[in-house]
């Protein structure tokens, strides 16, 4: 495999995902001519029921993976003889799309299905909203108002920092193309509103309602499922440098750490606000835990035997020295939900 054959695949499939949508206009560059051609085939693509997508991959000969030979596959549902395609569309051994200009290699694959969305959600999964945002689920919790059942996260991650609207998309895994996608897990039932001008912001967190079919799960990978809630609010300054707490986050994910500092107020940087504004928060925990994006919302369990619930990671630095998270009893209380554990 050559870095060119790579990359003019790759523009090949971004040159294909740009063209069936129905926003697509010829760029400057761009013939209408070559454009309309390209559109008519990317659309028939689309429209092919035994075509069920496509990639950059290496060619299958046999059971054998050549992987020197980059190629645009093409998903089957069967491979049929050009005597049984009737109205399907014949791939060709090189495929070109005029307005990217490169003629890449093809090769055709058998799934004998589409993907399936996941059917179960778990706490520690990736979540996220449409524009793009993404972090890990906290917990599944029931709603103080019916007892439905419901995901829970945070706030910057499924509600845009409360600009988002209830019944917004929630998508497990976040697909962070935004683009929707098969992977529609929920609904956003509410959320807090991240204030900018305000000095008493203290939780950042949201909760969807999961469409029929999916289910919900508190079996954190590498933990298991908590036994409960824990208050640390109710034990002062005895938490500080002796409560050892994990977290499993998308991200990062097993990291340990011991509880630092209590009773913080600080600034949190904020990219999904207008100008990336530093937000104040208060009453948030340290721990000295690692941290990068796409681990926001993760559940901060200690390290009793039964794992119990401490708080909602939301924030932190990449070395370790300053992850943040708020008490989860101040979450349940602000959403109005309840933890159960298994179910």
């Amino acid at each position: 495999m050559t870095t060119q054959d790579y990359d003019h695949t790759r523009e090949t499939v971004a040159g294909l995902n740009r063209l069936i949508k129905g926003s697509a206009r010829p760029r400057r560059n761009e013939r209408q001519s070559h454009f309309e051609r390209d559109r008519r085939m990317a659309k028939s693509i689309l429209a092919d029921p035994n075509i069920l997508g496509f990639g950059v991959g290496p060619k299958i000969s046999g059971k054998r993976r050549l992987e020197s030979e980059i190629s645009l596959i093409f998903f089957v549902r069967k491979k049929l003889p050009k005597s049984r395609l009737l109205y399907s569309l014949e791939i060709p051994h090189h495929f070109l799309l005029r307005t990217i200009g490169h003629r890449v290699q093809t090769d055709i694959q058998i799934w004998d299905r589409r993907p399936v969305a996941h059917s179960s959600v778990s706490a520690g999964s990736s979540i996220g909203d449409l524009p793009g945002n993404s972090g890990t689920m906290t917990l599944a919790v029931n709603d103080g108002a019916n007892d439905d059942l419901l995901m829970l996260g945070c706030s910057h991650v499924l509600a845009q920092c409360g600009n988002g609207r209830v019944g917004d998309k929630i998508e497990s895994p976040a697909d962070i193309t935004s683009t929707p996608g098969p992977n529609i897990v929920g609904t956003l039932r509410r959320f807090t509103v991240i204030d900018r001008t305000s000095f008493t912001n203290a939780v950042d967190a949201a909760v969807g309602v999961p469409l029929d079919g999916v289910t919900l799960s508190n079996n954190i990978p590498g933990i298991g499922v908590p036994a409960g809630i824990r208050d640390l609010t109710l034990e002062g300054d005895e938490v500080v440098g002796k409560v050892q707490v994990q977290r499993v986050g998308v991200a990062s994910g097993l990291q340990t750490g011991t509880i630092r500092n209590i009773h913080v107020s600080t600034q949190i940087a904020y990219p999904q606000l207008d100008g990336d504004p530093s937000v104040f928060f208060t009453e948030l925990v340290q721990y000295d835990a690692s941290s990068e994006e796409g681990d926001s919302g993760a559940a901060v369990v200690d390290n009793s035997e039964g794992h119990n619930v401490v708080g909602m990671h939301i924030a932190g630095m990449p070395d370790g020295s300053a992850s943040l998270f708020t008490h989860i009893q101040f979450v349940m209380d602000r959403m109005n939900v309840t933890y159960q554990g298994a179910f």
